[in-house]
């Protein structure tokens, strides 16, 4: 039994008919979760089990398989529903799974604890006995290197997006002009405070750090007793908490840090995992295009089995009516070689009468 989660973030803003989570493998057969995200055709939500790239399946692909999929329910887990449910996939049906889930109106439900901060959690387990993976092996779908190494790299580059990996600076700042306008000021201070010593290295943070402080400490009371006394105090000592703080840590340059590296290393992997689904799709299309090409070759057979089944029929006839022929042609020679004979004795007696007659007058 395998388990897999998906995290679906700004649900709201989701406008596909149908979302697809990333492939996971159970027993080196692939796997992932459909979601209807405004039902099948009804006013539920809808969650399948679904087998990807069904489409190069050979025909008596088959997996037996045991699963179940739960909406968590975020606030209380107890209100989590499960369903469950077995079926044999094969290539006529490589999606299986409930329709009718939750109605939508009830997974909306703000206080429901399906749908919280615009975030769905979905869980499937998978059962598939070895036997059955160990059948299927040879088949297309069971997991080949390149699949390995493809799925691989997808879920990795899916896990740097959902989680940066710490060290990673993000921490970007916009700086308006605030020149006359304390509010402002507050606002950029309020936000650059809460930033890291590393991101504020970064010149345009310490630029406007200073700027902002420099003009707060003329707007004191819009902060707290203490918090004014420390405006005043990290005016004083910002400078030198910056300089102690390369000193220590020894900034490199921007094109010399680690992180940049890791930076180019992710834009090259997401490049080449961009090429493999650029293959996959033109592998697709070529597969598509091998079937309607298998489909036509199948309608000339049948066409050449067609043919040669009205050749035999016309053999037989023609085998008939030569026969039919040959009788007839046998018995037109006997017959004229009858007729052949009565004008020979027709003309003997014509000729032995004539004689006779001619005799009379000498």
């Amino acid at each position: 039994m395998s388990k897999f989660t998906w995290r679906i973030e700004n649900f709201s803003q989701l406008d596909a008919k149908k979302l697809y989570s990333l492939t996971f493998l159970v027993n080196q057969n692939k796997w992932r979760v459909l979601l209807c995200p405004k039902g099948n055709n009804t006013d539920h939500l809808s969650l399948y089990l679904d087998v990807p790239d069904s489409y190069s399946l050979p025909a008596d692909w088959s997996v037996p398989t045991k699963f179940s999929i739960s909406l968590i329910n975020q606030i209380d887990c107890n209100g989590t529903i499960t369903k469950e449910t077995d079926h044999t996939f094969n290539s006529k049906e490589s999606d299986w799974g409930f329709t009718s889930f939750v109605p939508l109106s009830e997974f909306h439900d703000k206080s429901g604890g399906f749908l919280v901060e615009d975030i769905c959690l979905i869980e499937a387990e998978v059962y598939v006995s070895q036997a059955s993976s160990d059948k299927d092996l040879s088949a297309s779908l069971a997991i080949n290197t390149v699949d390995s190494v493809y799925i691989e790299a997808q879920s990795f580059l899916e896990s740097l997006h959902k989680a940066p990996i710490t060290g990673v600076s993000n921490a970007t700042c916009e700086m308006p002009m605030f020149e006359g306008h304390s509010t402002f000021a507050k606002e950029i201070f309020d936000k650059l405070i809460s930033y890291r010593l590393e991101d504020l290295a970064e010149p345009k943070h310490e630029t406007a750090m200073m700027d902002s402080l420099c003009k707060l400490t003329n707007h004191l009371h819009l902060f707290s007793d203490v918090q004014a006394k420390q405006i005043v105090n990290l005016k004083a000592t910002f400078p030198q908490i910056m300089q102690e703080w390369r000193d220590s840590v020894q900034v490199k340059s921007p094109g010399g840090h680690p992180w940049s590296t890791l930076e180019k290393t992710k834009s090259l992997l997401q490049d080449l995992v961009k090429t493999e689904e650029g293959i996959q799709t033109k592998l697709k299309d070529l597969n598509n295009t091998e079937k309607e090409l298998e489909a036509q070759l199948e309608a000339i057979k049948s066409n050449s089995r067609q043919l040669q089944e009205e050749r035999e029929d016309v053999s037989k006839q023609t085998k008939i009516v030569c026969s039919l022929a040959k009788d007839q042609a046998s018995r037109v020679q006997a017959k004229e070689a009858e007729i052949d004979r009565a004008n020979k004795t027709l003309e003997q007696r014509l000729k032995s009468e004539w004689a006779a007659t001619r005799h009379l007058f000498a």
